[in-house]
């Protein structure tokens, strides 16, 4: 009855090679979401996969426990399937981001806890408010429209000011919480039309019907994507 969290980390990001292993306020970016993820009540293991020795060698070096994955692997949530297919005895499996060094443990303590408490959720994710109406606007920030009981009716990169739909609009986080045996099924179905359309791997559960329960986070968490994201970060320093 444990929870299983994995970061998966890629060496070769087409946008920003060497991610994972970009220095950060004096330590290796990989390591900040780790440090985190080990603050977040409920994690019973915690693994960084990766199919990229020198990702290996750095996460062992700051007492990480790693496991090799194939680099066949298309995406993050088909590295953390191979390793969760390891673990016959998790029941949960968290999906944590390599990029986003500024993690809220609070936040993913409240998913694991929430899954825990209600075995019915087969898939959870992390959402946030978000006063900045240019940030929403944005394609790279992903909404979510969220319903009265508060789970997923939608997810999107589009302006939700040029589109009236349903829901609360929440800014989403990059976390997912699954029931093992659920995540199994979700990584060997193919991609939906949404999916295709709009990038999001989530829309691939949307699409078939399973309901995805979103967990409120007080604040954001700095997902990187480029080298000047990570400079700004780098300039503004940590949260305090």
């Amino acid at each position: 009855m444990s929870t299983l969290a994995v970061i998966p980390a890629r060496y070769a990001a087409q946008r920003f090679p060497g991610k994972p292993l970009a220095p950060l306020w004096g330590r290796p970016m990989v390591q900040h979401v780790w440090e985190r993820a080990r603050a977040a009540a409920g994690i019973d293991t915690l693994v960084i996969a990766t199919d990229d020795e020198r990702i290996e060698r750095a996460a062992q070096a700051f007492g990480a426990i790693v496991e090799r994955t194939s680099p066949q692997c298309a995406s993050g949530t088909d590295r953390v399937a191979e390793v969760a297919r390891r673990h016959p005895g998790a029941e949960r499996v968290v999906n944590l981001q390599g990029d986003e060094p500024e993690l809220d443990p609070d936040a993913v303590a409240r998913l694991v806890a929430g899954m825990r408490a209600d075995p019915s959720i087969r898939m959870a994710t992390l959402a946030h408010e978000e006063p900045d109406a240019a940030l929403l606007a944005s394609p790279e920030v992903v909404k979510v429209g969220v319903d009265e009981e508060g789970f997923a009716l939608y997810f999107t990169r589009r302006d939700p000011a040029l589109e009236r739909r349903p829901g609360a609009m929440l800014r989403h986080i990059g976390v997912y919480g699954f029931q093992r045996e659920f995540l199994l099924e979700f990584a060997a179905w193919p991609p939906g039309g949404l999916e295709r359309e709009e990038r999001l791997e989530q829309l691939r559960a949307v699409e078939r019907g399973v309901r995805i329960r979103v967990f409120a986070a007080d604040h954001a968490s700095a997902g990187i994507d480029t080298p000047e994201q990570l400079a700004a970060l780098e300039r503004r320093g940590p949260r305090r």
